[in-house]
């Protein structure tokens, strides 16, 4: 049975796995007896933040079994707070059913340890503890959420926008990129280009005005007239 507001409704904005509360109600012990002819019919009724989850009904039983197993969606985290909702009723046809027992059980261990047996004392209507007792197993999942919603569970990124000053460059910023990551980038860029330029300079060698390979090594033949005069 599950009655309360909107058990298992996903929210619109929430995306991700869905964690969960899980308790196996195992059985009880000592119930009192509140019927006049045989014996009480024992049910447990459970509440986790308004939302309720029902054993069937047992009769004529004082220390009942039912090893039932209740489950409670969870999308978003329990907190040391939360804390589980707990009747015993004795079940009446006609008319109003019988408080067997109450607890208000805590669920701190159970969201640093993940998984736990409890044994569970029963109030009765005045506030006092007697015999009885519940018996329980429960087990806790986180719900977790998809990488991108997972900032600090709902912290927003800061961005900053620079606006260039006159006569600066403007410079472009990639999705994902810093502003100083693409300064950097844009420098390494410049840098490059300026180093491309220098590289296809070409400067011209100085010529020489004399030509050596124009040269002769050809031997040259001199000849020396002498004029005798009587």
């Amino acid at each position: 049975m599950v009655s309360g507001r909107k058990a298992s409704v996903v929210p619109e904005d929430f995306k991700g796995q869905a964690g969960a509360v899980i308790v196996q109600v195992k059985n009880a012990s000592d119930l009192p007896n509140k019927d006049m002819l045989g014996e009480s019919d024992p049910f447990v009724d459970m509440e986790l933040e308004g939302i309720k989850r029902t054993t069937r009904v047992i009769h004529s039983e004082l220390n009942p079994e039912w090893n039932e197993t209740f489950t409670w969606k969870r999308y978003t985290p329990l907190t040391e707070e939360s804390i589980l909702l707990i009747k015993v009723y004795d079940y009446e046809k006609i008319l109003k059913n019988k408080l067997l027992g109450e607890a208000v059980y805590p669920l701190k261990d159970l969201v640093r340890l993940g998984a736990q047996e409890a044994t569970v004392p029963l109030r009765d209507r005045d506030g006092k503890v007697g015999e009885s007792r519940l018996n329980l197993y429960l087990e806790y999942t986180k719900p977790t959420l998809d990488p991108d919603e997972d900032m600090e569970e709902g912290a927003i990124e800061e961005t900053s926008v620079h606006v260039p000053d006159e006569g600066e460059q403007e410079i472009e910023v990639a999705p994902g990129e810093t502003q100083g990551a693409a300064k950097k980038k844009k420098k390494s860029q410049s840098k490059q280009r300026s180093n491309d330029n220098n590289n296809n300079s070409v400067i011209a060698a100085p010529r020489s005005t004399m030509d050596r390979s124009k040269l002769s090594t050809k031997k040259q033949d001199f000849q020396v007239r002498v004029k005798v005069h009587e």
